[in-house]
């Protein structure tokens, strides 16, 4: 181990990290390749923690800050699967005994209403 590490992605202080970030690009790839999709998302997550530890030396006594530092590189291809549908004007919103409700404007059926009424009629 080296006795200076500088602090920059260009250096191999991190090329453990930069190897899980390019481990989880690649795999990304791979499953959007699978998936037939046409985005996903790495991301790269980095804590970094400052700890004090005591360090002698034949001068002196000092309290020296030890950063930690933690990664997480994750890699994720949405699988989409959407329900749509509406509900609306047609009815208004009641306060009714038990909470809401929605009622038929004006105490009108819509057009739907009267098919099943005429199904009914029909099975007589």
């Amino acid at each position: 181990m080296k006795d200076i590490m500088p602090i920059n992605m260009a250096s191999s202080t991190f090329s453990e990290m930069k190897g899980d970030l390019t481990q989880a690009i690649n795999k990304c790839l791979k499953e959007m390749e699978k998936a037939d999709s046409d985005a996903g998302k790495v991301t790269l997550s980095i804590s970094i923690v400052k700890d004090k530890m005591p360090v002698t030396t034949e001068k002196d006594y000092r309290d020296a800050v030890v950063p930690r530092f933690k990664w997480k590189a994750e890699s994720n291809v949405p699988l989409k699967t959407a329900y749509e549908g509406e509900l609306g004007g047609e009815y208004e919103l009641t306060k009714e005994d038990d909470g809401f409700a929605l009622k038929s404007i004006n105490g009108q059926t819509s057009m739907f209403d009267e098919d099943e009424d005429m199904e009914e009629d029909d099975e007589e």
